[in-house]
């Protein structure tokens, strides 16, 4: 088996434990609200991209869109890592609830695997336009987000990017370090 493959399985078997964590312990009727969360998106997202190259792996071809799904995956999932790192966990003063149970495979685990996986074994030749699409998927939350929290309030600021207001300075600064992952995942 390709290290590829061992990496792409621990994504995806590491992701589906921990999301059947996360739904189980909601009550049933707000298990649905979990996927509204990015970190849930993302790793889920990223799952799937290394479920696409396991069966990629599995015919002995690894397509150039594949691999590009890989990278915007690992991107996501890595603006979901240091988000906890660098925004939340300061912000909130504790690792509680942010590095343990089922969060510490999504905020963690899964990030280093798909970064690892990533820049050790499928990387190869992409096009610097891979660069926006992999901003694409926190552009297009954060555009959601703004919309359910600032514009309709039908959310709550779960991630606390609009205290005192202050969502055009997260919103603007989540997309230009998403920005520099990208690019760096791509320089690297």
């Amino acid at each position: 088996m390709v290290p590829s493959a061992v990496f792409n399985e621990a994504i995806l078997f590491s992701t589906v434990l921990a999301l059947r964590a996360v739904i189980r312990r909601a009550p049933r009727a707000q298990a649905p609200l979990a996927f509204r969360f990015f970190t849930v998106l993302s790793n889920l997202f990223c799952a799937l991209t290394a479920l696409i190259l396991l069966v990629c792996e599995l015919f002995g071809s690894m397509p150039a869109w594949a691999v590009i799904l890989k990278f915007v995956g690992t991107v996501s999932v890595m603006v979901t890592f240091l988000t906890v790192l660098l925004f939340l966990w300061p912000s909130t003063g504790s690792i509680h609830g942010l590095w343990d149970g089922p969060e510490l495979v999504m905020h963690l685990i899964t990030p280093v695997l798909a970064l690892l996986s990533f820049l050790c074994f499928e990387r190869g030749t992409m096009s610097p336009w891979a660069i926006p699409l992999g901003i694409l998927p926190v552009a297009l939350y954060g555009w959601l987000y703004l919309n359910r929290v600032v514009v309709a309030r039908t959310w709550e600021d779960m991630y606390g990017f609009n205290k005192n207001g202050r969502w055009k300075l997260s919103f603007a600064l989540i997309l230009a370090g998403t920005a520099l992952i990208s690019v760096l995942l791509w320089v690297l």
